[in-house]
């Protein structure tokens, strides 16, 4: 058991690939380290067997999207399941756009949608928004690394993206991205972006609107990456059972030390090592198999998780 990069297809939860996944490995030790949305597609990074320790180092990673913002309607759900709300028509302004996207390098705090997993006084907000209650949702710390316009289109279609050094972007012999259905035939903005843990992608959509004067909602997204882990890598669910896992040691975003044979058996029993690191590192054998996440204070390495065989 081991750590896959797997693809969530159109339409599936994140927790219908997770139960996908323990049927194909015949495991049910299987977790992931962030959710998706259904009307989302890309990277989605499941952790098995023991491994699943390693969920709680991978869950901060940064993360990069492609995403279609069409303008001149909303939805209640901020993304194509729709219905449309407050149809009013727009027309581009490019100039308009590329500064209102700028504007997101130096946010620091978005508040989330209506529709998402965030807890009020104990009650999931998409819970009281599908009874239509309001909860006066506060604004949480969000980072924007990079936030790139691709592409304008009259409508929101599907395009071929291809990775590159900057990123995956539009390419004629690409990988076909999964669209929804569109629900318009609305003006659409293609974005690439780089955002920290826990920045919702539909918060953005309704935002860049907000700064443009006019409704806004996701329409298509899919995720290129998770920290190190790319959308080149992922396999089908349903084929994890001859797919080759990620070596853990290669995924973690930690500098990597390798162990001799004796300090192997002195991490397996918990023991500090006189290693002068700082921060979390992953301690691996000779052979490159991960055996612990330990963190430095300058001097020792302390043992956080051990992964034995």
């Amino acid at each position: 058991m081991a750590v896959y990069a797997v693809y969530k297809p159109l339409g599936a939860t994140s927790h219908d690939v997770v139960e996908e996944a323990r049927r194909a490995l015949g495991s049910k030790k299987v977790g992931h380290t962030g959710t998706l949305d259904p009307l989302a597609t890309g990277v989605l990074v499941l952790a098995t067997g023991p491994h699943t320790k390693l969920v709680p180092f991978l869950t901060g990673e940064d993360k990069e999207y492609i995403a279609w913002i069409s303008f001149g309607a909303t939805t209640p759900t901020l993304d194509a399941e729709g219905p449309l709300e407050r149809v009013s028509p727009w027309s581009p302004d490019e100039a308009a756009l590329r500064a209102a996207l700028a504007g997101f390098l130096s946010l620091e705090e978005q508040v989330p949608p209506a529709y998402s997993a965030v807890k009020v006084g104990g009650v999931k907000a998409y819970e009281a928004a599908r009874r239509g209650e309001a909860l006066e949702l506060a604004p949480r710390p969000v980072k924007y690394h990079e936030v790139e316009l691709l592409k304008l289109l009259d409508q929101p279609e599907p395009l071929r993206i291809a990775p590159g050094a900057g990123g995956w972007r539009p390419h004629p012999r690409g990988r076909l991205v999964e669209l929804p259905p569109p629900l318009a035939p609305l003006p659409t903005a293609v974005v690439r972006l780089v955002v920290g843990s826990g920045t919702y992608v539909r918060a953005f959509a309704r935002d860049l609107g907000a700064e443009l004067g006019v409704d806004a909602f996701l329409s298509g997204l899919v995720r290129t990456r998770v920290g190190r882990i790319d959308l080149a890598q992922t396999v089908a669910a349903r084929d994890l059972a001859t797919a080759e896992p990620l070596p853990p040691a290669d995924v973690l975003p930690f500098p990597v030390v390798e162990l001799a044979h004796a300090e192997v058996r002195r991490v397996q029993e918990g023991v500090p090592l006189p290693i002068p690191a700082r921060g979390l590192v992953a301690l691996t054998d000779k052979s490159g198999r991960l055996i612990a996440v330990a963190e430095g204070d300058g001097f020792k390495l302390k043992v956080r998780k051990v992964f034995k065989p």
